[in-house]
């Protein structure tokens, strides 16, 4: 747990600098930086999903868990919560869900709690935190207290992965991680769209909600896909 309690403190500690800061730092500086994110969210997403040996799988879990969510109406339901008007209270949530998927998606998250629970070794995390303490003071300046908020989602999410990594008692197939590394990737790659400001045509934002049943699908994925004879 000390990878998670690092990260925690971290993005507590950066998006505390940037509410202080942020009326400090000029729009112009902000919107500069914020594309920066974007870009560099792209890029990683860009690796990660390039890591993928299992393409059709990925693809069948974005296609049926973005059916699910749909279906389920999540991304309404999280617009109905965030974006009910213009309120501090509506930009405080849409701020806390941007945060969590920025900081909790990724390969960084899954392979580190799985160190952190199953071999005591914080070391990926704590490069994590590091790169999400300069992350969260630019989020934080730009979409409010909502980002505060994230470091306690942090503390939770990743808390309970180190837990169940530790728990379970043996590693997951690294095959699996990588193509739920390489899911995470596409994922991220909406992330860093959204972070520049771009819109899905038609759509008023990306709908990263409603796929993310997609990380609970792979795995059943790949165990049919093994499964079958052909």
């Amino acid at each position: 747990m000390v990878g998670t309690l690092f990260n925690t403190v971290a993005v507590a500690v950066g998006a505390s600098a940037g509410l202080a800061l942020g009326a400090r730092w000029s729009t112009e500086l902000k919107d500069k930086i914020f594309v920066v994110l974007g870009l560099f969210t792209l890029a990683i997403g860009a690796m990660m999903a390039l890591e993928t040996e299992s393409p059709i799988d990925v693809f069948l879990a974005l296609v049926l868990g973005t059916w699910l969510g749909h279906g389920l109406q999540l991304q309404a339901r999280v617009s109905a919560w965030t974006t009910p008007s213009r309120d501090a209270s509506s930009s405080t949530g849409q701020g806390f869900f941007e945060a969590m998927m920025l900081f909790c998606l990724g390969s960084m998250t899954l392979v580190g709690c799985m160190e952190d629970g199953l071999m005591d070794k914080p070391n990926l995390l704590i490069v994590k935190g590091t790169m999400d303490l300069i992350s969260s003071a630019f989020l934080a300046a730009t979409l409010g207290r909502g980002v505060l908020w994230s470091a306690a989602g942090v503390l939770v999410f990743q808390g309970a992965l180190t837990l169940a990594f530790g728990w379970a008692g043996a590693g997951m197939d690294p095959a699996l991680i990588r193509e739920l590394s390489a899911l995470g990737g596409v994922l991220m790659l909406g992330i860093g769209f959204q972070l520049l400001g771009l819109r899905a045509q038609g759509l008023p934002q990306w709908p990263l909600v409603d796929a993310l049943p997609a990380l609970a699908l792979l795995p059943l994925l790949r165990w049919v896909h093994e499964t079958l004879p052909f």
